[in-house]
């Protein structure tokens, strides 16, 4: 907690405690900061200060054309972020009252709720069509993709289906590569636990924009029907809801996306995009089962591979 008080100390916010830990990955350390008046921090290791950057005037970009994403809270000083000496880089949000879709195995959205998604996303691409950030970003698409082909003979010496894996990934780069999309900016992170809603018609705000970054508009439609129809541990998605989404999407965007091949081509980039951050991001776990099939989005690529 020092570090995170070192970080408050450069902010002028009415409550400084209590602090909660709400989330902690291998990316960030998330805390709910404050009781009455709540902010959201987000601390990151050696973030690239061009990524924050881009991810700030994304938000505002979005904020000024009517999209519901949280408000960025300056500094002191009046920077859009800050820092420490032991590297970390922290952003602050104001907090998003809402509620969340709870989706697992047991529990599904309503189709209105999967409508309601895909419509404010696809109002997202249509205005993220035109923003021009002054800071590009590092991350795309495919980077989750290359870290396994950085680790090429890893996965094909030490793990269980890693040779096909490996091949799978390669086919992936090339299809996006020369796929030929619509580009713009995306979330590149649209699941429901990145969405609150007001009511089932109504979003009152989309978070997490740190994985996003400009790229097809399709991946990120791909990613989002996916993700709300399709729970891990279940053998297919529902379809009911696939094409609630779907439909949603359709009703905001100008460019209509069919149910067909190309939308499952972008639907198995993003399942093998997945299955790479996480084996990628256990590598040195000892506890690591490596085992390609025991990746949940590896079954959906699977899935939606033999289509």
């Amino acid at each position: 907690m020092e570090t995170v008080q070192k970080i408050l100390n450069q902010y002028d916010i009415p409550e400084v405690s209590p602090i909660e830990m709400v989330r902690e990955s291998g990316d960030n350390h998330v805390y709910l900061i404050g009781e009455k008046n709540k902010k959201i921090l987000r601390v990151s290791k050696r973030l690239p200060i061009k990524d924050v950057r881009f991810e700030y005037e994304a938000l505002q970009y979005l904020s000024l054309n009517n999209l519901p994403v949280p408000g960025w809270v300056k500094t002191k000083d009046g920077n859009f972020y800050a820092s420490t000496d032991e590297f970390e880089v922290a952003v602050m949000f104001e907090f998003v009252e809402g509620y969340h879709v709870h989706i697992d195995k047991d529990n599904l959205p309503t189709k209105e709720q999967a409508y309601t998604a895909g419509r404010t996303l696809a109002s997202m691409a249509e205005i993220g069509k035109i923003f021009e950030p002054s800071s590009p970003r590092q991350r795309n698409i495919f980077v989750e993709l290359e870290r396994v082909l950085q680790n090429e003979e890893t996965f094909k010496k030490d793990f269980e289906g890693g040779e096909v894996f490996v091949e799978q990934v390669k086919e992936a780069i090339k299809f996006g590569r020369e796929d030929g999309s619509a580009v713009g900016f995306i979330h590149n992170d649209y699941r429901s636990g990145n969405v609150f809603f007001k009511n089932d018609e109504e979003i009152s705000g989309v978070i997490d924009f740190d994985w996003s970054c400009i790229g097809p508009i399709i991946k990120d439609l791909a990613l989002g029907v996916l993700e709300w129809s399709f729970p891990d541990g279940k053998a297919e998605p529902d379809f009911t809801i696939f094409d609630a989404f779907l439909d949603g999407y359709n009703s905001s965007a100008k460019e209509k996306i069919i149910k067909g091949l190309k939308l499952y081509s972008w639907i198995k980039f993003a399942a093998l995009s997945d299955t790479a951050t996480f084996f990628c991001d256990r590598l040195a776990s000892p506890d690591l089962k490596k085992k390609i099939t025991r990746s949940y989005m590896y079954k959906k690529y699977l899935f939606f591979n033999s289509l």
